[in-house]
């Protein structure tokens, strides 16, 4: 009989050790998803989109920028003449430059000069003394401004792209909340399926140890020819199925873990403990989903990014209306000219104003049909109604989420309650049954089937009860509030008075 509880013991403990192992790490949910964030390769992706939106602002300040271009030239040419008197050479030396300067507020201005030296050459030498200068040097220097009336005004194709530019850049790092409130939602399940696995090992082990009791029981009746064989093997084949059940929560407690631990990176035979008691749970108070959807409006990154593209689109739609008009720009000049016999008289003349030139000036251009501006009006549009479409889209599922979350924790909290009672009613019929049975007035078949009733029993509570905190994490995920809440995010989320933690989880992890 010793030999018998001792075998049974070091069952226990090797099924014990295949369950969850001495080395186990215990980790809270908080911990799982830190680790999840820091490693996962797609918010490494959506780093690199940010740095690349970036770039996008950068391109569009570019608009700004200084255009300066200069030119340096000479020229030889043989002219055929009709008169002694025509130059039958011309030679030409030339520096010129600009420099134009956009502004935001739509204009432009600019200077430019132009230097250049002339070398005449004549058939008759009378005529290239009736040259005065010969060579020639000549200057001009001019500032001019460009101010547009209508296309162009306030310079849309900056100001407004830019906005755009800022936009997208917000919506890349708002993707990048996006992508770890999803990888939240996977950890979440994959946590919580573990923990739903070990209760199931617990179930399953408290059922053997059950089991054991029984056949250890029944053999020894048996060998005092109390029972009969039939007995004794309904007593072994209870106990082979309740290993077969251990065995299979086991199995896929080591699967559901290689799932997390890939989640997180990590070898999926490393071994997790669940740290159920250290979790955040919520609890929706009277409130209506209309205002709790409106609270989950500020803090769901879907929605955000939404906003973002929302900004980008009213940018380019804009952009598309401001092509669609004529242009009608002011121009208006002013320039000092000079001309010498030698370079440094011809250079300094240059900086005087007795020598002027002034214009002032209308330019007026238009497209006729003008098809490629209102297409792209019309593709900005679409482009807005989209993306509010899709913002419905959004809000419905969040509505979906939420109202899913609230309805799993009123419904179950009842539930709950019962199932608890039959446990504790369970328990009674299974011990009278066996004081009966022990007794010898009644059989090993009602016995097997009381015990089977509890285990079930015991495992529909206590999942019960898992699945509450489940829903519960799932609200705060659905309003957007649980990654603020773990302290994974820099700043919190605004109050929320629809909103409060749960009694039995008030630890903070």
């Amino acid at each position: 009989m010793i030999h018998l509880y001792r075998n049974i013991v070091l069952s226990l403990i090797c099924l014990a050790a295949l369950a969850m192992p001495a080395t186990a790490e215990e980790m809270s949910l908080k911990q799982v998803i830190k680790t999840v964030l820091a490693n996962h390769p797609d918010l490494n992706i959506s780093r690199i989109d940010s740095a690349i939106a970036a770039t996008g602002t950068m391109q569009v300040k570019g608009i700004l920028d200084p255009v300066i271009t200069a030119s340096l030239g000479a020229s030889d040419e043989k002219i055929p003449t009709v008169s002694n008197f025509q130059p039958s050479e011309n030679r030409l030396g030339h520096i010129t430059g600009t420099i134009a300067k956009p502004l935001s507020s739509g204009g432009t201005i600019g200077a430019d000069f132009n230097y250049t030296r002339t070398s005449q050459g004549f058939n008759s030498p009378f005529a290239a003394q009736l040259a005065l200068f010969n060579p020639s040097y000549r200057n001009q220097i001019n500032i001019n401004y460009r101010h547009p009336l209508l296309k162009g005004a306030n310079r849309p194709d900056y100001n407004q792209a830019l906005i755009s530019a800022q936009a997208e850049l917000e919506q890349a790092g708002k993707q990048q909340h996006v992508i770890a409130h999803n990888l939240a939602l996977r950890v979440i399940n994959a946590y919580y399926q573990l923990a739903s696995d070990d209760i199931n090992i617990d179930i399953a082990e408290q059922a053997v140890e059950r089991a054991q009791k029984l056949l250890a029981y029944q053999r020894y009746r048996e060998q005092f020819g109390l029972i009969e064989k039939a007995d004794r093997l309904q007593a072994t084949a209870l106990l082979a199925a309740r290993k077969t059940d251990l065995q299979r929560a086991i199995s896929k407690r080591l699967n559901n873990q290689n799932t997390l631990n890939r989640l997180m990176l990590h070898r999926g035979s490393d071994t997790i403990a669940v740290q159920r008691d250290k979790q955040y749970g919520y609890a929706l108070n009277d409130s209506n989903l209309k205002e709790a959807v409106h609270q989950a409006e500020k803090l769901r990154p879907e929605l955000q990014v939404l906003d973002a593209q929302m900004r980008a689109a009213d940018a380019q739609l804009a952009i598309a209306r401001d092509a669609d008009q004529m242009q009608l720009d002011v121009v208006a000049s002013l320039g000092s000219r000079a001309l010498g016999k030698t370079p440094l008289p011809a250079a300094a003349g240059g900086l005087s104003a007795h020598d002027h030139f002034a214009s002032l000036s209308l330019e007026l251009s238009d497209a006729l049909g003008r098809n490629t501006a209102h297409a792209a009006i019309r593709k900005a549009e679409l482009q807005r109604q989209r993306i509010q479409a899709d913002r419905l889209r959004v809000l419905e599922q969040i509505r979906d989420d939420i109202s899913a979350a609230r309805t799993a924790i009123i419904a179950g909290k009842p539930t709950l309650i019962v199932a608890k009672n039959q446990v504790r009613a369970e328990q009674q019929k299974f011990n009278a049954e066996m004081k009966r049975y022990r007794q010898g007035r009644s059989d090993t078949a009602t016995l097997v089937q009381f015990e089977g009733e509890l285990r079930n029993a015991a495992l529909n509570a206590q999942l019960q009860q898992l699945t509450i905190e489940l829903a519960e994490t799932q609200l705060a995920w659905a309003q957007g509030r649980l990654l603020y809440d773990l302290g994974l995010y820099d700043s919190g989320p605004p109050p929320l008075a629809t909103l409060k933690k749960t009694p039995q989880n008030r630890k903070k992890p």
